[in-house]
């Protein structure tokens, strides 16, 4: 499955090059300003370090992200182990819902205990579930009741299921059957590229990704 990524895999190194450049000054920047707050006797100055200090730590994890899933998507390499996936939901949470409380969005979790370890490459779960979650918050924008539910089950296969249900209009049948295939997208200014890499990951972990709609 991998085949259908070739194109993809030559414009994610060509992107990840680029985009850790800007990341690298941004680092730099990040870090002369840490310097210059050190020496600040102004009474925000703590706040404004703490502040600039997690601009950088999520710098640096960007790059980290672009680099591996530049070599996933360009080679099909991957890094697992054990993880906590409640951990990794968390996670991905705290980036993918960050303004949500303020649109209205009202979040709940259902964790299975029995489905808290798991073997996987822990950025490349994340992303998925980054994705997801930014697709259902995008998908709500225009709904008065908005719900974002997030569950996980253990299966007797030995696998964890992890469903995102939310409260959008959903979508139509044709565009639900190809949901999952590259530069299909339901989004004006979209590539179409984000829901097909989610799907390979899934699948390089030996598991599926589908939509339904819900009755």
């Amino acid at each position: 499955h991998m085949a259908r990524f070739t194109a993809l895999g030559e414009m994610a190194s060509t992107l990840a090059h680029e985009i850790n450049q800007p990341l690298t000054a941004i680092t730099n920047y990040l870090k002369g300003s840490r310097r210059l707050l050190e020496k600040s006797t102004e009474e925000h100055a703590p706040m404004l370090r703490e502040a600039v200090e997690k601009a950088a730590e999520q710098a640096l994890r960007a790059g980290d992200v672009i680099r591996h899933l530049r070599d996933f998507v360009a080679r099909g390499e991957s890094e697992r182990q054990v993880e906590r996936l409640p951990a990794i939901i968390e996670e991905a949470s705290s980036l993918a819902l960050v303004g949500a409380r303020e649109i209205d969005v009202r979040v709940s979790y259902k964790l299975d205990p029995a489905a808290e370890l798991v073997l996987t490459d822990r950025i490349q779960i994340q992303q998925v579930l980054l994705n997801l979650m930014r697709n259902a918050i995008e998908a709500m924008q225009g709904v008065p009741r908005r719900e974002l539910q997030i569950i996980t089950v253990a299966r007797d296969d030995g696998m964890a299921e992890v469903s995102l249900i939310d409260t959008g209009t959903g979508l139509a049948p044709d565009v639900s059957a190809q949901l999952f295939q590259p530069f299909v997208t339901t989004k004006k200014q979209g590539m179409g590229v984000g829901l097909s890499i989610c799907r390979t990951i899934v699948e390089s972990h030996g598991g599926h990704i589908w939509a339904e709609a819900m009755p």
